[in-house]
């Protein structure tokens, strides 16, 4: 039986639809029209609009069809861009508002969505409001995801006939996922003008279906596995907002539930490596159903102190917990159930014939997580201001897991043949993160003049991992003698610290310069590395020669170092350096009252190196280099012009073309060995559209989109190029447009 929550979400937007559309037969919102006087666009407002009794309306809706034709690679393109060919809600808005201001259910009822039909995502939104009683906002979003790509994951990257029988997968790699995601947002708000005290309620559901395939490493071999998934949660809200004295208050108190399920049940699957000596299945059947929930609570407070004096505090609890059990029953040859010592030999423990295998593994958590902060910003004069900013964050990971396994494998033939059994039962790993961190940040802004201003602040943070384990390797699915168990603690402690600065100047009238810089380290929750060294700097310039001709400059650095330390003390060497720079530059011109033009041109490089510990063709390289490189260039140019007082034109370019690591090459078979990644494409989309005004209530809108992509052979093995036409024609009618 369908859930209420699941009957609402898709019955909401149908309710909505229908409103929508009654709505059209009186309603729908103007167009953009030539610039006026701040005095005439008011009176044009004020005449905007159909009269509704009590209610003026204003409303538009553009509904039409879309084409397609797709040459080359079909999952790439719907990795990409999903756009399908069929009818589509293009956009649609809907406003109602009172005459007076004086609604009796309703002052403003305004409803807008865009992305309907053949698009990969949707949105609509509501909004209610009667200022004195109520407000209510909603949200439902729709997406639909599509990831098929034979360059993500590819085992058989590397063809060796030696070790594996068949060559790369030109069609995908070892993952895959084709599912829709349902979203929604839905807030109440009581008394939303009164100061003294606010009452608000929220509801936000999720739903997330599809089917997925994975890869999956078990027996010794690749297998790839379709899966059916499904998860829901369901997330509730109250609160309250008010006023006590001189202090704002707030408080918010949440509930969320959550139920994910994944459930792979397949027959005779032989597996990526085709060797009959390699392990192969005959059977397998997994689930994994998890259930969790989150409590959590918000409570801050606010006041200005002789308005000198700003100081703002908040403390945020959450509890989260969460239960699975996973199950896996499956059977096949040539396995190797990966337990030390077993299966006896002799005879070999393959071939063999896997009658049954085995998991169940039941785990339980719990996050007990505080977050506390409080700031306090002293105006010491007009000119000078000074803030404070102390963060606290302290949470807990308890999580419990019971394995148990069994096996059943026969072997040899006439009087050799035997059948041997082993499974384990009842062993616990119990593992105990605990956390704390303490962060200070002081901050200080300076205003010479209207013109010139300067900031400055230091960042100071501290913080404290302690880890316990106790119990069995899970790993190693028990072993022969029996498995031990062990107990091991560690403690970590380590600071940073982090340099502000910046300024802002306008050196004329229509010249503003933007500065910022930031230098420091900075930790990760959890892995136990030493800190990042960064050094971030951000630079824009805006200048215009005049109201039509304007230039906009951005340049922003970021180095990244993660070196291989631990308080100072040097480790076998897995350090990582990563540099970027981005470069954006744009023109926007208004040639006359009838064309405009925006133009620009941005610049991404990165380079990442990192020392890691690698296997090529079965040799190990402890310390090879592993490098990662951008070269993205791109270009875009937008024209709006209007051709006749009914007919306007827009024209858009768009490429994107990333030389990515040039003639580089890799060499992994070296000593110590280097593997060199990127991802060199090129990407173009142009777009034309006709606006064609047919009368005061009709717009005519023709339009074509073209996208050509673009892969070196360095990207995959197979270059996943691709061409798509996307014509498409619209109809937008308007209600309560003027001339």
């Amino acid at each position: 039986m369908k859930t209420k929550a699941t009957n609402v979400l898709r019955v909401f937007p149908g309710l909505l639809a229908l409103m929508l559309m009654a709505g059209q037969a009186t309603a729908q919102q103007p167009s953009p029209s030539p610039k006026k006087s701040d005095e005439t666009k008011s009176e044009a407002y004020t005449e905007a609009g159909d009269d509704a009794g009590d209610y003026s309306v204003i409303s538009t809706i553009e509904l039409g069809y879309r084409g397609l034709t797709v040459g080359g690679d079909l999952n790439k393109y719907q990795s990409d861009l999903n756009y399908r060919v069929g009818p589509r809600l293009f956009d649609s808005s809907f406003l109602m508002k009172s005459k007076d201001g004086k609604g009796e259910l309703f002052d403003t009822l305004l409803v807008t969505s865009t992305g309907w039909g053949a698009d990969p995502q949707g949105n609509l939104r509501v909004s209610v409001e009667n200022p004195k009683y109520y407000r209510f906002d909603g949200t439902y979003r729709r997406f639909k995801y599509f990831r098929f790509l034979n360059s993500f994951a590819n085992p058989n990257w590397v063809f060796n006939p030696a070790t594996f029988s068949v060559p790369p997968n030109p069609v995908t790699g070892a993952y895959g996922n084709n599912s829709i995601m349902n979203l929604g947002d839905f807030d109440l708000t009581l008394l939303p003008k009164d100061e003294r005290i606010r009452f608000t309620f929220g509801y936000s559901p999720e739903r997330y279906n599809g089917n997925s395939f994975s890869g999956y490493h078990a027996g010794g071999n690749e297998f790839l596995f379709p899966t059916q998934i499904k998860s829901r949660a369901n997330d509730f809200r109250i609160g309250a907002d008010g006023k006590l004295g001189p202090i704002d208050l707030s408080f918010l108190q949440g509930f969320r539930r959550f139920h994910d399920s994944g459930i792979i049940n397949v027959g005779t699957t032989p597996g990526i490596n085709l060797n009959p000596t390699a392990a192969s299945l005959t059977s397998f059947n997994r689930s994994e159903p998890t259930t969790g929930k989150v409590n959590y609570t918000r409570f801050s407070a606010h006041t200005l102190v002789a308005k000198k004096l700003d100081i703002t505090g908040r403390l945020v609890y959450s509890n989260a917990t969460s239960s699975s059990v996973l199950r896996e029953t499956f059977a096949g040859r040539n396995w190797n159930p990966r337990i030390t010592g077993w299966p006896p030999t002799p005879p070999a423990a393959t071939p063999n014939i896997l009658n049954l295998g085995q998991y169940v593994i039941t785990s339980d958590t719990e996050r007990p997580t505080w977050l506390g902060d409080i700031g306090v910003t002293l105006l010491a004069t007009d000119k000078l201001r000074i803030s404070d900013t102390f963060r606290v964050e302290d949470f807990e990971i308890d999580g419990l897991a019971v394995f148990s396994d069994f096996f059943s494998i026969t072997r040899g033939a006439g009087a050799t043949l035997r059948t041997d059994t082993i499974g384990f039962n009842n062993l616990d790993a119990n593992r105990i993160t605990r956390y704390r961190k303490y962060q200070n940040t002081i901050e200080a802004d300076y205003q010479f003049n209207p013109r010139y201003s300067i900031h400055a602040g230091y960042r100071y943070g501290s913080r404290r991992i302690e880890e316990i384990f106790d119990g069995f390797n899970l790993g190693t699915n028990g072993s022969v003698p029996p498995p031990v168990r062990t107990f091991d603690s560690v403690l970590e402690q380590n600071h940073t610290h982090a340099f502000i600065g910046g300024f802002k100047a306008r050196p004329a009238s229509n010249w503003t310069i933007y500065f910022d810089a930031e230098h420091g380290t900075a930790d990760n929750v959890f892995t136990r590395i030493g800190n990042y060294d960064y050094t971030n700097i951000r630079a824009k310039s805006r200048y215009a020669t005049s109201r039509k001709l304007s230039f906009n400059l951005a340049l922003i650095t970021k180095d990244n170092s993660n070196p291989s330390e631990i308080a100072g003390v040097s480790l076998q060497d897995f350090g990582v350096d990563v540099k970027s720079r981005i470069f954006t530059s744009s023109v926007d011109w208004t040639a006359t009252s009838d064309v405009s033009f925006s133009t620009g041109y941005n610049y991404h490089w990165i380079n990442s190196t990192a020392v890691v510990d690698y296997f090529f063709n079965s040799v190990r390289h402890p310390v090879g280099n592993s490098q990662y490189f951008t070269r993205n260039n791109f270009f875009f140019i937008d024209v709006v012009a209007r051709l006749h007082p009914r007919v306007t034109l827009y024209a858009a370019y768009r490429v994107n073309q990333d030389s990515g690591q040039g003639d580089r090459l890799a060499d992994p078979t070296g000593a110590p060995g280097t593997l060199i990644a990127s991802y060199p494409m090129s990407f173009q989309t142009p777009e034309g559209r006709l606006a064609i005004k047919i009368n005061r209530r009709l717009d005519w809108n023709l339009g074509y989109q073209y996208y050509n992509y673009n892969e070196n052979q360095l990207v995959g093995p197979r270059p996943q190029n691709y061409h798509a036409h996307l014509p498409y024609t619209s109809l937008r009618l308007y209600f309560g447009r003027r001339e």
